[in-house]
């Protein structure tokens, strides 16, 4: 089984609902030291605040209930987590779209290869920024594309970096976590499946 830790790492996640079905996206950080319960409080002030910037374009229906925060530099590591009340739903316009229909922002890392690139899965789409039934407008890419670098930079303004963290090599777990820099942001216009990752 692979291990969860990652050297000086911090796992972040928004956990929310839409029509009662969990939706959960899940990131990782490291730092150059092991994360204080201080580091944890900031991690989901950003979160927060990148869930601030993309909410315009996720339908009402989309509902987040509480940012966590976890120490995984070690086995059982500290958690924070923040409940949400208020301020805590999409604000897009337009009818909701298929729940399995999702944006994929492309994580980059230097290189290439499945345990070098990561995927965020934005979901809980607005018909109002859909171009067709394949692709979302360029406009709407364009904004993804800059929520998610803007998240890059507050967390490197605080002393984080954003990483991909690899558990396997050529189908066999490693014996400490891979954790690689994320140093560029992709997202084009193609609505992709996130099928595989609902609770349906």
């Amino acid at each position: 089984m692979a291990s969860d830790i990652v050297t000086n790492g911090i796992k972040l996640e928004w956990n929310a609902v839409q029509n009662g079905v969990p939706i959960v996206n899940r990131v990782y950080v490291t730092m150059t030291a092991p994360p204080s319960a201080a580091d944890l409080d900031d991690a989901i002030v950003e979160a927060l605040a990148f869930f601030n910037g993309i909410k315009a374009v996720l339908h009402p229906s989309y509902v987040l209930q509480n940012i966590t925060a976890t120490d995984v530099h070690v086995a059982n590591g500290t958690q924070t987590i923040l409940p949400l009340v208020t301020g805590n739903v999409g604000t897009g316009t337009g009818s909701a779209v298929a729940a399995n229909a999702a944006v994929v922002i492309s994580l980059r890392t230097n290189f290439t290869g499945r345990s070098f690139r990561g995927r965020f899965y934005a979901g809980a789409l607005c018909d109002s920024n859909m171009a067709n039934a394949q692709n979302i407008i360029t406009s709407a890419a364009t904004f993804y594309a800059g929520a998610m670098e803007d998240f890059i930079d507050a967390l490197t303004a605080i002393n984080m970096t954003l990483v991909v963290v690899s558990r396997f090599a050529a189908g066999v777990a490693r014996v400490v976590n891979l954790a690689t820099e994320i140093i560029s942001v992709i997202v084009d216009t193609k609505i992709d499946s996130q099928r595989r990752r609902t609770a349906n």
